[in-house]
């Protein structure tokens, strides 16, 4: 957390902080249909997925889809910060009749037309529009008829809705509304050009005069995490590259992840860039430089690796019918269990007692290596009568893991009695009449899927597309 004069700048991975004893303090979710303690929903999102996620929450209000209601009096609700960025959830609108108060006197509306209006005729505000119009007119891409400040748009469908751009322009790219971001843009205003400019199929662009990742207000962060992490920025340095290479340039700031030992960390970046590098997205209407999410990702996707193979290596270790259920290897087993719970991944205490999930994981493992893991088989064929006889429930998974490994043909030469076979075809005619000892543990499932990612994804579609119940 970073204080400067009354503002205060939270870190992207910061967890949330709620206010404390806020007015509502329990919410409905409308989609789970969950009744979660609104400290408890805030504190568990970090700082910078809250701040999404409070855009979108916002805008699925004004669609008239709220996505949480008050627990106390069913009224929509959003999520709000105060001046210190702790958050709570406010209602839509305020009637008297929920015994949670969270509004003052005046309205946001009210506040808005006070202090946002006023505004948009300050100097500052001038010089910024006038910026943007010169950058635009520098580039021959834009068509300079189109060029225009404060021109009213409406929108096709309707004539009573309009919206009044900072500048607009055309380009080859489509139509764009350029929006000058003021220290006092209402998250609502934010919102309602975004749904206003996708319904017209139109980019929309905020731009803001400077930028400092130590300095940021609530209404900047709502630009910066709805917007993949990126902000941009127009002054005079950026009008005159713009004017001199007769191609429209801003200045980007933008968050780079980067694997930090076992976790992610992040790192600001600046960069002067042409516009034609932007990426836009009229759909989630966002325009950035930089993928954060997809960088993001790739780290997740490195730890994700890391982690599943840690579990690999104990379970070949530690798992055996010599080594499992020692108490000197739980400790290392609990470290895992609380990496794996990091990612909503639920394994138990101590495997070794607990006979499905322990017979899962041999089954699929011995399946995948192509003799026995766990078990203490040498061959995979005794693997897959221990499966079908001890852990039927997870016969399925075994079978679609031989398939990943390739381990089908060996399976098949190693039948040499034509048992295996015969069982199959058994087994076979009782799931297609849906025999529920066949059914994987539901318990068992987001494990086997975190764990063994393809095998997980084809037991899931069978399970789906045979109506398979899992257990």
């Amino acid at each position: 957390m970073i204080i400067t004069g009354h503002n205060v700048t939270i870190e992207a991975r910061a967890f949330a902080a709620p206010v404390n004893n806020p007015e509502i303090t329990e919410v409905i979710d409308l989609i789970s249909g969950e009744v979660q303690r609104a400290t408890a929903f805030i504190a568990a999102h970090r700082y910078s997925e809250l701040v999404e996620a409070r855009v979108a929450m916002r805008e699925a209000t004004k669609k008239g889809q709220p996505r949480h209601i008050c627990a106390i009096c069913g009224t929509p609700v959003h999520l709000v910060a105060n001046m210190r960025k702790r958050f709570f959830f406010r209602h839509k609108t305020e009637d008297g009749s929920c015994p949670a108060v969270t509004r003052s006197s005046l309205s946001e509306e009210e506040i808005r037309a006070r202090k946002y209006h006023g505004l948009r005729e300050s100097e500052a505000h001038k010089r910024i529009k006038q910026l943007i119009e010169r950058s635009l007119r520098a580039d021959p891409a834009f068509d300079t008829g189109t060029i225009v400040q404060e021109k009213r748009w409406n929108a096709a469908d309707d004539p009573q809705t309009w919206r009044k751009p900072d500048v607009q322009a055309t380009s080859a790219e489509g139509r764009f509304a350029f929006e000058a971001q003021l220290s006092t843009t209402f998250l609502d205003v934010v919102v309602s050009r975004r749904m206003f400019y996708r319904e017209a199929g139109a980019h929309l662009i905020w731009v803001l005069a400077s930028f400092s990742e130590d300095y940021r207000r609530m209404t900047t962060d709502d630009l910066l995490f709805s917007n993949n992490s990126n902000v941009f920025v127009i002054d005079e340095e950026t009008v005159r590259l713009s004017e001199d290479t007769k191609q429209f340039h801003l200045r980007c700031h933008y968050r780079i992840p980067f694997c930090n030992g076992g976790s992610i960390s992040d790192k600001w970046q600046e960069a002067v860039i042409p516009f034609s590098a932007v990426k836009k997205e009229i759909e989630r209407q966002r325009a950035y430089y930089f993928d954060y999410e997809a960088e993001e990702a790739k780290c997740h996707g490195t730890f994700d690796q890391q982690l599943r193979d840690d579990v690999i290596a104990y379970w070949a270790v530690n798992m055996t019918r010599q080594m499992e259920g020692r108490p000197e290897h739980q400790d290392r087993w609990l470290v895992i269990k609380e990496k794996l719970a990091e990612r909503n991944v639920t394994v138990p205490d101590r495997p070794a007692w607990d006979s499905s999930f322990r017979g899962m994981m041999h089954a699929v493992l011995s399946a995948l290596k192509g003799h026995g893991v766990g078990w203490g088989f040498d061959t995979l064929i005794q693997c897959a009568h221990q499966t079908a006889q001890m852990h039927p429930e997870s016969l399925l998974a075994f079978a679609f893991a031989l398939e990943v490994a390739g381990h089908k043909e060996l399976l098949k030469s190693q039948d040499s009695t034509g048992k295996w076979a015969s069982q199959c075809e058994v087994m076979r005619i009782q799931l297609r009449k849906g025999d529920p000892k066949y059914a994987p543990p539901q318990e068992w499932m987001p494990a086997l899927s975190f764990l063994f990612p393809e095998v997980g994804a084809r037991l899931a579609e069978f399970v789906r597309r045979n109506g398979l119940s899992t257990s």
